[in-house]
């Protein structure tokens, strides 16, 4: 009989098929995984959270940076910085050096209230008297200013500041509005020393003309050369980031202000409430290292406003301070522009905002 080949035995293999075990995940497995996965992630969110902070603080030194060299660039012009405010008019510092800061597009819509020296009214036109359309504002030229107003210059925006890209309604103290305004990061130095802007240190013979002939390089007609910085430029603050109340301007954005001025709020190129005969808020533009800076960290605003004429609200609307953690950028009249930790000693601050310590401080 020929060979044949032993077939293997069916049960044999069925054994074997029996006794063998599927590998996979138990569930103890899965959970401890998703564990170190979850640890793993909250590890390395602060990681990520702090290194984008890291990026939004660089961009907005960089801010202050071109802004710097827009004013040493308007100085080598004109001899001198740029107006801080002026009163009646509603201008501010931004205003004049955007032809600087290639921002020449939204400079063309302004017009200013002072033409050839005097003074004149265009109607508030740094505002509007209630809820308005584009067409309604383009038909009077004054009333373009309110377009520029409204219109997004991020050189002026500290991106850690997270400011609603639609703008904000504000409401003035003469009750006139402008209805997405955009909020500005960055406010002039007027002074060393002045703790209110209504205050009897800051306020002339002239009511109407206020926050003038300060200590520091940007205030009320201010016309600063670098000649007159007896300290040095590079002991010299010339803007600093201030931190806008995006939440109180929310929620009282749509009332009139008060006359002392009632919340911190700082915009770029004009303001009615600098332009207004009621009052003058200078706060809007600048402000003074004689006040802490982050105060509005130190405060709740809310508390300390309720009565706007309290010292500590007009502080509070002249205090530098940022949202970035632990201090603030700021630009020196040199055009150096640094980072500045809140830890420094309020002496060597107060004396930062003023051009010549040796004639303003008396101690």
């Amino acid at each position: 009989m020929p060979f044949a080949l032993a077939k293997p035995c069916p049960c044999a293999r069925s054994d074997r098929r029996a006794g063998a075990v599927a590998r996979g995940f138990t569930l103890v497995e899965l959970l401890v995984v998703i564990a170190i996965i979850g640890v793993l992630v909250a590890l390395l969110l602060p990681a990520v959270q702090a290194a984008r902070e890291a990026a939004r603080r660089s961009q907005c030194l960089n801010n202050l940076k071109q802004i710097g060299l827009s004013m040493q660039n308007y100085h080598g012009v004109f001899n001198r910085f740029p107006w801080g405010a002026v009163n009646h008019e509603g201008s501010m510092w931004s205003y004049y050096t955007m032809p600087y800061m290639e921002e020449q597009t939204i400079q063309s819509l302004v017009t200013l209230g002072a033409r050839n020296g005097e003074l004149t009214d265009d109607g508030l036109n740094w505002a509007y008297p209630g809820p308005y359309t584009r067409e309604e504002v383009s038909k009077k030229l004054g009333n373009k200013n309110l377009i520029a107003c409204e219109t997004q210059a991020w050189v002026y925006q500290c991106p850690s500041a997270a400011f609603p890209a639609g703008g904000q309604y504000d409401t003035s103290q003469d009750n006139y509005v402008v209805m997405q305004r955009q909020p500005c990061s960055y406010i002039g130095n007027a002074s060393g020393l002045v703790l209110n802007q209504n205050g009897p240190e800051v306020e002339p013979r002239n009511r109407h003309d206020k926050m003038k002939a300060l200590d520091g390089v940007l205030f009320g007609k201010s016309e600063v050369a670098i000649k007159d910085i007896l300290d040095g430029t590079s002991n010299t603050l010339l803007v600093g980031e201030a931190a806008h109340d995006t939440a109180t301007v929310d929620r009282l954005g749509g009332v009139k202000e008060h006359s002392f001025g009632n919340r911190k709020d700082h915009w770029y190129f004009g303001s009615d409430d600098i332009d207004t005969n009621e009052s003058h808020d200078l706060s809007e533009a600048v402000g003074s290292t004689a006040v802490p800076m982050n105060f509005q960290d130190q405060v709740d605003a809310g508390t300390v406003c309720a009565v706007a004429p309290a010292p500590d609200c007009q502080k509070l609307q002249l205090a530098f301070g940022s949202v970035h953690p632990g201090g603030m950028n700021m630009v020196k009249c040199d055009g150096a522009a640094q980072y500045m930790s809140e830890d420094v000693d309020l002496v060597v601050w107060r004396d930062l905002g003023t051009r010549a310590s040796q004639l303003y401080v008396k101690d």
